[in-house]
């Protein structure tokens, strides 16, 4: 594999003059569809790989959540309508004349994650999961007359001898024609959004402000020297007494906000906006059941949410690949994210390069061959430096079987979580 290594001697992203960064809580319909995709994938990986010593074909990334309903009222509320999980995807059902029951991995992966995330829910009664899933094996699969054809393409989801199952690492080539991109390092705004995502949303945090949800969007835009910050965080209805209380709750948050921000901008303007939406006069408050517009209409999907970086870098090139969910053994959009991920913070960490890593594979490309990868530099290197560059991309590219394996074990994690 050759390299295309190029300058590009922009400004540094923390010296341009705007920047805007996004990110969206663990508790926000679209985070909650990624993660839960990811560790579907990765739970099913780990069953296959511990009883059959193959990942079998898989992909879950396109799974949605259509939102229950609720009525809130200070100091409580209830649950009207369950939030209903849409499992749209591909399992492989079979190894030999085993049945795998790949839908009670999908359950208890839904349940527990549920579980963990919104305790006040009752799961049995207000969550609802519904199987859209199919064994179809996609285009490609051409019959002759006598209705016979010699593509394997026709069992893709099935694994019916050993012989089979040694397809479903797809011969190591890349099944789709995609483009990822990777970058390192994080802007100083991209940390501050991050940050205050997860320090909101912490144990620590929710242990002395119980009534903090986790549905939180966080919106940063960097103007030269000013610093602007628009916060969305839901309070919990079952924490909160009055309108007053609601207020007082959201003073507490904005100062913890605040403190975040001055951590990364010391001497910079600052202003925060907090739950924008707000009318006292209207009863239209960000207060909920549960801590998450789940609960009350909101939808989500896969792929919508957060980079692999944890935040939506507008003001950066970027992918737009769903990540979560998708096959790790041969899916491109999923690979090849982390691989590029780990070779951008790699290059920075070794040669404190601000660099952009992209990754293009045509469908049927060997995985260790890609049609192109190319790394954009801020500054002009050595020739020692690109060969160096070049044998990392090379090495990573062989030990790709290795970085599936940290994939579905949770070294590598293609969400913040």
């Amino acid at each position: 594999m050759n390299t295309f290594i190029y300058v590009n001697k922009k400004t540094n992203i923390n010296n341009k003059k705007f920047e805007v960064v996004e990110t969206k809580g663990k508790g926000h319909p679209d985070n909650i569809c990624d993660t839960l995709a990811e560790k579907i994938s990765s739970n099913y990986s780990i069953y296959c790989k511990e009883h059959y010593g193959v990942i079998l074909r898989h992909m879950i990334d396109k799974l949605s959540i259509l939102g229950g309903g609720s009525k809130v009222k200070f100091g409580g509320g209830k649950m009207i309508s369950p939030i209903r999980i849409l499992i749209n995807g591909r399992f492989t059902d079979s190894y030999k004349n085993e049945k795998i029951d790949y839908m009670d991995i999908v359950t208890n992966t839904i349940k527990d994650y549920f579980r963990q995330l919104f305790p006040l829910l009752d799961i049995e009664k207000y969550l609802l999961i519904i199987d859209n899933t199919h064994h179809n094996e996609g285009p490609g699969v051409i019959y002759n007359a006598d209705n016979t054809t010699k593509n394997e393409r026709m069992k893709f989801f099935q694994a019916l001898d050993d012989e089979d199952a040694l397809r479903h690492n797809n011969h190591n080539r890349c099944n789709d024609t995609s483009t990822t991109v990777s970058y390192y390092p994080m802007s100083k705004l991209e940390q501050t959004v991050l940050k205050i995502e997860q320090t909101l949303n912490s144990e620590e945090y929710k242990k002395i402000n119980p009534w903090t949800g986790n549905d939180i969007k966080v919106m940063g835009i960097r103007k030269d020297k000013k610093i602007e910050i628009t916060c969305c965080v839901p309070l919990i209805s079952k924490y909160v007494i009055d309108l007053d209380d609601y207020k007082n709750k959201l003073s507490l948050i904005k100062n913890d906000i605040n403190k975040i921000i001055k951590e990364f901008f010391k001497k910079n303007d600052i202003t925060i906006y907090l739950n924008t939406r707000d009318n006292y006069n209207n009863n239209d408050l960000y207060m909920t059941l549960i801590g998450s517009a789940v609960e009350s209409g909101d939808e989500g999907a896969v792929g919508r949410g957060n980079r692999s970086r944890g935040v939506i870098p507008f003001s950066r090139n970027f992918s737009m690949e769903a990540q979560c969910g998708k096959n790790p053994v041969y899916h491109t959009g999923k690979l090849f994210t982390a691989i590029g991920d780990i070779l951008s913070q790699k290059i920075y960490d070794e040669f404190k390069l601000e660099n952009i890593v992209y990754c293009t594979s045509k469908m049927g490309d060997s995985i260790q061959n890609p049609w192109n990868i190319s790394v954009e530099l801020n500054k002009t290197v050595s020739q020692e430096t690109i060969k160096k560059i070049d044998k990392y991309v090379n090495q990573i590219l062989k030990d790709h079987n290795q970085v599936t394996k940290d994939i579905i074990n949770g070294k590598i994690k293609l969400n913040s979580y």
